[in-house]
């Protein structure tokens, strides 16, 4: 995180980027309750002022927040029904929340990209849902105490101190947490379940943490070199994507913002109109943003001296991740830009009469992204 921006910078059936449709009848909304370090904010396409945010500051659906490598945060979040949540954030994390409406219930998403959250949720009353998604697997929670780590390399750990957590990966195979269990999944694996004592939890993640930072670091020429491959492969597509959706932001911020204003007939041409842009993005971003969040913690390894070299003839790993630096921040208001205009369309597609969403299942329900993670790298247990 570049901390010349601002002074206080503070995610198994899965699904990588899960945009909802917004329910006007009822949201979820947080309350920075503490906060320390550096810790980002982007808010409809903005980094907001460090000023503004700080204890007492509202935190909204699609809110992306970024903490810093000493950055920390708790948020006291309300369900639509009144039901609460706490979430501690930990440093070098990444995520943001949402709610839709599915199978009669207030679903609350958190999208994981980086990092780990520890959840205390209430009982949940029957018309509340929470889950946790992250790029391979999808946490379903009803009333419990859990953390979610994601490492570096993709690899998640699920631990419970109290109640139930199920973890289903992209594959439909599940599994579940409870106290005296713990869930870990690594890139190219499946679920696997470990025995730990709840007394020994912290310790557990201690080892595993360090044993997945471990391998990333022991591969970091090999992640970095395909990593930026593909990040040079997807970034003009998703450049591509963008400009063509900023052409329809006019007409997105006309009838997307809420309280929504238009005929019927009006609402559904608008939405036909900007659709073709949406999906277009849609179909890029999820690769992109995966990627653009993996090389931001080798960026950090890269100036530590790991992993340098080449990543092809004409060009080598200090000249990649000096123009990365130069770029990242306009990339992550992109990023935001993108959040944005999905939310003005999930208000203009409710608007036009709701139904499934084009942004619901943007991979053929199989919830996985188009593209893979680079070959030949030292994924593994």
């Amino acid at each position: 995180m570049d901390t010349s921006i601002s002074g206080k910078k503070i995610t198994l059936v899965l699904v990588w980027f899960f945009i909802a449709a917004a329910v006007f009848g009822g949201s979820s909304s947080g309350t920075i309750t503490y906060i320390e370090g550096y810790v980002d904010l982007y808010r409809d396409g903005e980094l907001l002022d460090w000023e503004m945010v700080d204890i007492g500051f509202e935190v909204k659906e699609f809110d992306l927040i970024e903490t810093g490598d000493d950055g920390l945060v708790e948020i006291e979040l309300k369900l639509p029904s009144g039901s609460g949540t706490s979430l501690t954030v930990s440093e070098s994390t990444a995520f943001y929340f949402e709610m839709k409406e599915q199978g009669g219930k207030n679903q609350t998403a958190f999208q994981m990209m980086s990092g780990s959250i520890s959840f205390k949720v209430q009982k949940l009353t029957g018309r509340d849902g929470l889950n946790v998604q992250t790029e391979s697997a999808v946490m379903g929670v009803r009333g419990t105490e859990f953390d979610v780590v994601y490492s570096p390399e993709g690899g998640i750990l699920v631990l419970c101190n109290e109640g139930t957590v199920s973890v289903k990966d992209n594959q439909g195979r599940e599994k579940y947490s409870r106290p005296g269990s713990v869930i870990a999944k690594v890139p190219d694996s499946g679920l696997s379940s470990f025995s730990v004592s709840v007394d020994d939890l912290g310790l557990y993640r201690n080892y595993w943490v360090s044993s997945r930072d471990e391998v990333f670091r022991s591969g970091a020429e090999v992640f970095i070199k395909g990593y930026a491959k593909q990040f040079l492969l997807f970034e003009p597509k998703f450049n591509d994507a963008f400009n063509a959706l900023m052409e329809e932001k006019s007409e997105l911020e006309r009838y997307g913002k809420e309280p929504v204003e238009g005929s019927p007939g009006t609402l559904f041409k608008a939405k036909s109109q900007v659709s073709p842009g949406i999906i277009k993005m849609r179909s890029i971003l999820p690769i992109f943003e995966m990627t653009f969040y993996r090389l931001k913690v080798l960026e950090k390894y890269h100036d530590e001296g790991l992993g340098r070299g080449p990543i092809d003839n004409n060009l080598t790993s200090e000249k990649f991740f000096n123009d990365f630096k130069a770029r990242k921040n306009n990339i992550s208001r992109q990023l935001a830009e993108v959040r944005y205009l999905f939310k003005l369309y999930n208000n203009l597609h409710n608007a036009a009469g709701g139904g499934p969403s084009i942004l619901e299942t943007p991979f053929g329900g199989s919830g996985v992204p188009s593209g893979n993670p680079p070959t030949g790298n030292p994924f593994g247990n």
